[in-house]
């Protein structure tokens, strides 16, 4: 059925879309459940619900004394009650990851195993799979051999990626985790306004007419009003208008990763990154006076470039693999740029002096002039008539000069002259 959706170029959901790509498998319904079973959980759900008052009731009398504990620290620091209360209650959802335990590949294999035929509702839990593991003396550390422990972590591994990177089985499991993660965003967001006063929106949308992801946005607390104030823009506005852009894209996973968006997704994040760390806005890339019109004039270095990639400008990578690993190692941060030390930019421009010094050529040399060597000076200024002689800046300037002159009047009268010119002199 899925081979036949995708020759017909089914589009109706993003994996459809993305034929290739791995699906996050759904989860099952299990069978219907007997008299017998429906009377077991129902007493199950008696005992969770009388489990559940007792924790309700502890962590009531556990807020009580925390409520009154806050109001000491308010007035002992001087404090808002607020403010304490985000600093005491605020948890990240992101944590960093870490290299995959053999432990934890042997409970993976294990519970794919026990499992795998259980319905939904009697499968093991992953304390009853730990202890499993713990008592399989074919799975003890010592027991496996070195490649029977790699296979075991390469499917963790394999595992782990699927759960991160794989496609949504439908529209509505979509929609789920995009409503779920922007829940997350929204607490991260608010625990930096509380920790560093940052400001932050978001702008979310689905990519296809198809997608029930609803176009959306998120601003902590008042950064709303810079869109209107600074752009004369409403965010409403912006979202509607972002989901058109996304779903006139109309762009699978492959059509994402071609050469040139990728080229055009790295150029850019080299420089973004280089007028982030020189803090200058008007600054440009210069791949082939690298060395010079970079490093040494700015003091900056970008460092983690891919051994095997040619240090060239992402418009000069034709190899899709090439420029996808660059780009990755990019957005991962492992290739970034980074301030030079004093010590550290002599230590380079020292090196550029010796490599110059023995006869290699840094940079691309300017391209020489095809008179060179031969004198400059203007035809007309030996020779040449009168009139079609440039005349000379000194020349120029005094002639300047006449022009700002203050212009004095044509007849001036004499303030002794009598006011009768025909009659006498008196005696």
């Amino acid at each position: 059925m899925e081979a036949h959706l995708h020759d017909k170029g089914d589009n109706s959901c993003w994996s459809a879309r993305n034929p290739g790509q791995p699906v996050i498998p759904t989860r099952a319904k299990g069978a219907p459940l007997t008299d017998a079973e429906k009377a077991s959980c129902a007493l199950k759900a008696a005992q969770r619900k009388q489990s559940q008052k007792a924790l309700h009731d502890a962590i009531a009398e556990f807020v009580t004394e925390q409520s009154q504990k806050i109001g000491e620290i308010v007035r002992l620091h001087n404090v808002t009650q607020d403010h304490v209360k985000n600093l005491v209650n605020f948890h990240t959802h992101y944590k960093k990851t870490r290299a995959p335990q053999l432990m934890n590949a042997l409970v993976h294999a294990k519970a794919k195993e026990v499992n795998a035929d259980l319905p939904t509702g009697s499968k093991y839990t992953l304390k009853e799979v730990r202890k499993l593991v713990e008592d399989d003396p074919a799975l003890h550390p010592h027991m496996l051999t070195q490649d029977e422990k790699n296979s075991y972590i390469t499917d963790l591994v394999e595992y782990r990626t699927l759960k991160t990177s794989g496609s949504r089985a439908n529209n509505i499991a979509a929609t789920r985790d995009v409503v779920a993660t922007m829940e997350k965003i929204k607490e991260e967001l608010d625990g930096l306004r509380d920790h560093c006063g940052t400001y932050a929106t978001f702008v979310i949308a689905g990519g296809h007419v198809n997608d029930q992801t609803p176009a959306t946005w998120y601003a902590t607390d008042n950064a709303s009003d810079f869109w209107e104030d600074a752009l004369n823009l409403v965010l409403d506005d912006v979202a509607r208008k972002f989901e058109q852009w996304a779903c006139s894209q109309g762009k699978n996973i492959v059509e994402h990763d071609s050469l040139e968006n990728m080229q055009k997704q790295a150029a850019r994040l080299v420089l973004a990154g280089l007028r982030r760390v020189t803090n200058k806005t008007n600054i440009i890339m210069n791949y082939p006076n690298y060395m010079k019109a970079i490093v040494l004039s700015y003091s900056v270095i970008l460092e983690g470039w891919p051994t095997t990639i040619p240090f060239t400008s992402p418009w000069n990578i034709h190899t899709v693999s090439d420029m996808r690993a660059l780009r990755n190692a990019l957005k991962a941060g492992t290739c970034a740029w980074r301030t030079m030390s004093r010590s550290e930019l002599e230590k380079y421009k020292a090196d550029v002096e010796r490599r110059q010094i023995a006869g290699e050529v840094i940079g691309k040399p300017c391209k020489k002039r095809s008179d060179a060597g031969t004198s400059h000076k203007r035809k007309n200024a030996a020779g040449g008539s009168k009139e079609n002689r440039r005349p000379s800046k000194k020349s120029r300037e005094q002639t300047r000069a006449s022009h700002r002159q203050p212009k004095s009047r044509e007849i001036i009268e004499d303030s002794d002259e009598s006011p009768s010119s025909d009659g006498d002199e008196e005696d």
